[in-house]
């Protein structure tokens, strides 16, 4: 007969593996989301309209291929259904491929046009964005520390603006975008990999009709490499998605959300030590404060994430 302290024990390791399973899918999405700007700056020859259409097309074949191939079909029709039947769901998810859309062709706008800098400080800013989102939208609480984050977040973007005369529009527009998204989202019940697909099927149309009307390009007009990375540019859009998804099957929110900051830590290092990218003083006192937000905020989370547990 086993003992009731041995199934604790065993329910224990059990546990911790699968923790540690979650941590190594999050370790694996965002060092894929970091270094994604290398990807996106090999396409630097293609415009950024026609990569982010590409890319959308490339998704959806993506993600059916990926249905089949791991015998999703009916999970995938279930949902999809679920989503058609309830119409105010069905709106938010158009009004969210929208948003999806303008952040990911600002990133890639601002990859190719040696805006990498910024790109990094808006993923920097992001959280921080969603968090200010909840209290003014959602009307949730924030702690001390929320409060200290959010206010020396927008004190280093004012300290940025001093400095270099303008506001940091690329770093505003991929935090503000994802943070409607994510706001716009909120309750609709769709798993990840679904929801990639829904909202690039429902960007499809659009791409297709520029295209095949508007575009100044052809996919024929493309070196075979860039042909290459196009057509796999759905495969690098979904993988690190299907790896967060599964992280937080595995693991705590909390836990993944402490190694979120490896995703701009590294865009920075790469646009900085690889793309070239100059950082002037006026925008290392911006950074500085941004930083600062960060470490308040990840100190709370963890002072909040001991004392519940």
């Amino acid at each position: 007969m086993v003992k009731p302290s041995s199934c604790l024990w065993i329910k224990q390791v059990l546990w911790l593996t699968r923790k540690n399973q979650g941590l190594l899918f999050g370790l694996a999405t965002y060092i894929q989301w970091g270094f994604l700007s290398l990807f996106w700056k090999l396409l630097a020859g293609v415009s950024a309209y026609n990569t982010f259409s590409w890319r959308i097309v490339f998704t959806v074949v993506t993600m059916l291929v990926y249905a089949l191939i791991a015998n999703q079909t009916t999970r995938f029709k279930g949902e999809l259904v679920g989503l058609w039947q309830d119409k105010k769901a069905l709106l938010r998810m158009l009004l969210d491929s929208f948003l999806i859309a303008a952040h990911w062709l600002i990133y890639i706008y601002a990859v190719g046009h040696g805006q990498a800098t910024q790109a990094s400080l808006g993923y920097y800013i992001m959280h921080i964005v969603s968090i200010l989102f909840a209290l003014v939208f959602l009307r949730e609480s924030l702690s001390r520390s929320m409060w200290a984050a959010v206010v020396l977040a927008f004190i280093g973007v004012l300290v940025l603006v001093a400095n270099t005369g303008k506001l940091p529009m690329v770093s505003l527009g991929l935090a503000l975008s994802f943070g409607f998204y994510g706001l716009i989202k909120k309750g609709v019940r769709l798993s990840s990999d679904v929801a990639m697909l829904v909202e690039s099927g429902l960007l499809l149309p659009f791409v297709a009709i520029y295209l095949v009307f508007f575009s100044p390009e052809s996919f024929s007009s493309y070196s075979s490499m860039e042909m290459f990375l196009l057509a796999i540019s759905g495969m690098v859009t979904a993988v690190p998605l299907l790896c967060f998804s599964e992280a937080v099957k595995r693991a705590p929110l909390n836990l993944i959300g402490f190694i979120q900051y490896l995703n701009p830590t590294i865009q920075l290092l790469v646009a900085i030590l690889i793309f070239g990218e100059v950082v002037s003083f006026g925008e290392l006192k911006g950074f500085l404060f941004i930083w600062m937000a960060i470490l308040v905020f990840v100190t709370g989370q963890i002072v909040t994430f001991r004392r519940s547990s």
